[in-house]
């Protein structure tokens, strides 16, 4: 039962994981797409930065010293050329033969090789052959010998991808894989051009995993430059016999993004991928695809690459062009409705904005007659605060001044039985003494100021600090030693309190006039605003 159990729960988690996979695979192709379509944007940035490369090359040779340099540098730019401007790889390949007499070695067989590639590249298979053919074998390097043979390996390769029959496919195919076996013996294992032969081999075997895992072997990095878009290639060739046409397509995209970067214009990637990309129903992609490949073999004169790429053209064109059309008949179909509701729509804004002007009016008067309340709301707050405050000093003062009263009555009752005591004594000499002494006075007034500096600070006992921010930096005034506030916060204090009037502050404090108005007009001085420094001081707040 349990393995029952286990099997069935196979069976259902199996599709589950099939969908996530392909949700996933098709996240990934859609990724790559995205920069392979951003790159194509940007060929014109990669064009001008292989033109830049080749130009160096160029400016070099007015500088060779002999001819043997000369050479070099033309080989370079046929080797930058050939998979580029295959007319202008031939112009070099031309000036290497004009060459080839005044040279120390022989050279004729490296510009042989170099004709064959461009032939090959050209569509003339067998001028490229016959170019093979007149060279010497025996005069060959290992390293000639090994490009010699692949060269013939790659002329075949391409002669059976262009076969009318299949009988000349396979004597060409053939042929390719005898070169192909032998290049694999003269080839190191760890050489990547083995590991890609090696991959064909497998491929052509239909061992299309272990092909894949053979190029999988290549550290990452170690693939650079070109090789990293041929390996991909590869790949593609081993998924589309695995019928992934997910990581096929992914492969292409690949390969194509290297060529494109580095300006290869004779490619078989991106044709391929439109091919695909048309068969999924992707025309407009596919169409842009097809575009760009056809621009690039124009460009590098590659012919047979044309050829094969204009007998797709015209049927991927004419499904672009009926999907072009039918986009367009939507768009006059919406156009005329956008129209419709366009009109409608005008009418509906007419008439909304005849409500809107409406019921704006109606708003202005509203707002006029709230701005009103609130301003009438905002006085009639400030007068309460006022009143507010008014009372609560009221309060505080009319307590302390009862009590102060009471204590002054009673102190009085004790001034007055000490002079009766005086009298009732005969102590003539200690009442008129008791009479003229003003010490009594002194204390009494010393005892009064404390006492109203006390009530004020208690009422207001950030007076002093919002006090000081009126006056310059320089010109504040703080109370000394113990006093809680100096003569002129004092009169300052008796102005916030609302008492204006300089002849009541004299009597209050039992200062002269003229003092106060010294007092006053000194410490106005001192004011940042001389204007309103008197009414900045009635509006501290009560902040106790």
């Amino acid at each position: 039962m349990r393995i029952v159990l286990l099997v069935l729960f196979a069976y259902i988690l199996c599709p589950v994981r099939s969908f996530a996979q392909s949700e996933q695979n098709e996240e990934l192709v859609e990724d790559i797409l995205k920069e392979l379509d951003y790159t194509i944007r940007h060929k014109e940035e990669y064009d001008r930065k292989k033109e830049r490369s080749i130009q160096l090359i160029k400016d070099n040779i007015l500088l060779a010293e002999n001819d043997s340099v000369l050479y070099s540098l033309y080989n370079q730019l046929y080797k930058a050329y050939y998979n580029h401007q295959t007319d202008s790889a031939m112009h070099y390949v031309d000036l290497e033969i004009q060459l080839a007499p005044s040279l120390s070695w022989n050279a004729m067989n490296e510009i042989r090789m170099n004709q064959s590639e461009l032939f090959s590249t050209m569509g003339m298979y067998k001028e490229s052959i016959d170019a093979l053919h007149s060279i010497n074998k025996s005069e060959l390097t290992r390293a000639e010998v090994i490009r010699y043979m692949d060269l013939f390996r790659s002329v075949y390769v391409t002669m059976a991808s262009y076969a009318l029959t299949n009988q000349s496919r396979g004597d060409y195919l053939r042929i390719s894989e005898a070169y192909r076996d032998t290049l694999l013996s003269l080839y190191s294992p760890d050489d990547k051009r083995y590991v890609r032969l090696l991959a064909n081999r497998l491929i052509r075997q239909k061992k299309y995993k272990e092909a894949i895992e053979t190029i999988n072997r290549i550290p990452s990095s170690q693939i650079k430059g070109h090789m990293e878009g041929l390996l991909a290639f590869d790949k593609a060739s081993a998924y589309r016999g695995m019928h992934d046409t997910d990581l096929e397509i992914s492969s292409l995209a690949k390969s194509a993004i290297v060529d494109i970067r580095l300006s290869v214009k004779e490619y078989m990637s991106l044709y391929m991928l439109a091919l695909l990309l048309y068969k999924r129903g992707e025309i407009e992609r596919a169409y842009t695809y097809l575009k760009c490949s056809m621009d690039d073999a124009v460009f590098c004169n590659a012919r047979f690459r044309t050829i094969s790429i204009a007998q797709s053209y015209p049927v991927i064109e004419n499904a672009y062009q009926l999907k072009f059309q039918k986009a367009q008949r939507i768009r006059q179909g919406l156009t005329w409705i956008i129209s419709i509701l366009l009109c409608f729509l005008i009418v509906t804004v007419i008439y909304i904005y005849r409500q809107m002007q409406k019921l704006s009016i109606a708003r202005k008067e509203t707002s006029d007659i709230n701005l009103q309340l609130k301003e009438l709301n905002e006085r009639l707050y400030g007068v309460n605060q006022k009143l507010s405050a008014a009372n609560s000093i009221k309060q505080e003062y009319l307590v302390h001044y009862l009590e102060q009263c009471s204590m002054y009555l009673d102190k009085m009752e004790n001034y007055r039985r000490t002079l009766e005591n005086y009298a009732i004594t005969s102590d003539m000499k200690g009442l008129f003494k008791a009479i003229k002494s003003e010490t009594h006075i002194t204390e009494e007034r010393e005892k009064f100021y404390k006492s109203f500096d006390e009530t004020f600070l208690n009422l207001f006992p950030q007076f002093v600090e919002s006090f000081n921010r009126l006056l310059r930096e320089d010109e504040r005034i703080y109370p000394k030693g113990e006093e809680l506030l100096s003569p002129e916060l004092r009169i300052f204090a008796l102005i916030r309190l609302g008492i204006n009037d300089s002849n009541k502050i004299a009597k209050f404090l039992r200062y002269s006039l003229i003092t106060i108005y010294n007092y006053r007009s000194k410490v106005r001085n001192k004011a940042k605003e001389k204007k309103i420094f008197e009414e900045q001081v009635r509006n501290i707040c009560n902040q106790a």
